[in-house]
């Protein structure tokens, strides 16, 4: 399975190019390539990442024209069973971006950190947790076995904040990957230096996971002790103006958090210009000092998915793999009929993986990549989404 489909180049306004496919169109952003219309390329994140033969882009299209039309079907007709906020939600996100659901895998290649946040088990201060560090070429060899064998156009590097991989370590991982397997690369590394985000950006890195936990100034410093709300901000703001694609968004159910705490933590979501909302629930861990707290009820969850789709209409929602924890039956399929249209499959390898315990019993954890790739994607048919790109 591709998670992407090609779209062929239909106008081109300097780096800006509209792209279809099927009748629909994107606007996608064009850093690497040179392109002419009549082209054919891959978008992610409303990146071109790949520039493909058109005899292969028109093969590919062809195995999926009939079944894109049978999934937009089936879209139009699933709806969230229970609350009206939720199908008006869903029959936004129909409206803005139709049944495009973008699907990114991540892996997470260290997990020692330098902060002590209160609600992270990966905490410097954790010393029941195991700590590991993937080798250099093992990251590299899991991303291009990701991207080549698994089909993967999207990526996330996540770690802790772990100043061992230092500017040129992160530069090696970057420069192998975009020169080998051109992929939209996302970096998930906490708060370094902007010279290092500089310099992965010159080596093709263009998206940055980075969230901000909580609008409310008070409850960020007491769960990140000896941080400021403003640094982070302003770094957030920095990375945008280098001209990364921003994830952000923010923690539900905080202890402290007030309802009109979820409101301004959407409102800065926005304000800090995120190419895409991530926020998920609080869930506690046992070797933490919130250990004794409680994680928020799912239709907190939901309606905060909903909240930020009638706001925010043009936004992609990621449903986060701590709501798929919370409730893992059907907790990815209940954030995706409340408006959400993004999601990411953890392909971090299962020896480090169960040691990745920002919190307990994560979803995922343990299963075998490939059956639980076909869980997802055959959840994703059942709903009508179409593993493909949003589009700028």
């Amino acid at each position: 399975m591709c998670y992407a489909i090609p779209g062929k180049v239909i106008e081109i306004d300097n780096n800006i190019c509209k792209i279809e496919y099927f009748g629909i169109i994107k606007k996608v952003r064009n850093d690497f390539y040179d392109l002419k219309i009549g082209d054919y390329v891959y978008a992610q994140g409303g990146f071109v990442i790949q520039k493909i033969p058109k005899e292969e882009a028109i093969e590919t299209l062809k195995v999926w024209e009939e079944f894109f039309h049978k999934l937009k079907e089936i879209d139009l007709r699933v709806t969230y069973p229970s609350k009206d906020l939720y199908k008006i939600a869903n029959r936004i996100r129909q409206e803005y971006h139709d049944n495009s659901c973008c699907v990114h895998g991540i892996i997470e290649f260290s997990n020692y950190c330098r902060n002590n946040c209160l609600y992270c088990g990966l905490r410097r201060d954790n010393k029941k947790l195991k700590r590991y560090r993937m080798e250099l070429d093992e990251i590299v060899n899991l991303a291009f076995y990701a991207i080549k064998k698994l089909n993967f156009k999207a990526l996330v590097f996540q770690s802790g904040e772990d100043l061992y991989y230092d500017i040129d370590k992160l530069s090696y991982i970057v420069r192998r990957v975009m020169e080998e397997s051109p992929c939209l690369l996302i970096l998930s590394i906490g708060e370094r230096e902007i010279e290092i985000f500089e310099k992965l950006y010159e080596f093709g890195a263009r998206g940055v996971l980075l969230r901000f936990e909580t609008s409310n100034e008070k409850i960020y410093e007491k769960m990140r002790p000896g941080h400021k709300l403003e640094d982070r901000v302003n770094l957030i703001k920095e990375l945008k103006n280098i001209g990364y694609l921003i994830m952000t968004g923010f923690l539900i159910g905080l202890p402290g958090e007030e309802e009109g705490d979820i409101l301004n933590n959407l409102t800065l979501t926005n304000e800090l210009g995120a190419e895409m909302f991530s926020f998920g629930p609080f869930i506690p861990h046992p070797d933490t000092p919130l250990k004794d707290f409680s994680p928020p009820p799912m239709e907190k969850v939901l309606d905060t998915i909903a909240q930020a789709r009638i706001l925010y209409p043009n936004s992609k929602i990621l449903v986060t793999t701590a709501m798929q924890t919370l409730d893992k039956k059907e907790g990815l399929k209940k954030g995706l009929l409340a408006g959400a249209n993004s999601l990411m499959i953890n392909l971090t390898p299962k020896e480090y993986a169960s040691l990745y315990e920002i919190y307990p019993n994560r979803d995922g954890i343990g299963e075998d990549v490939n059956k639980k790739i076909k869980e997802i994607i055959d959840l994703l048919h059942k709903l009508g989404r179409a593993p493909a790109d949003i589009g700028l």
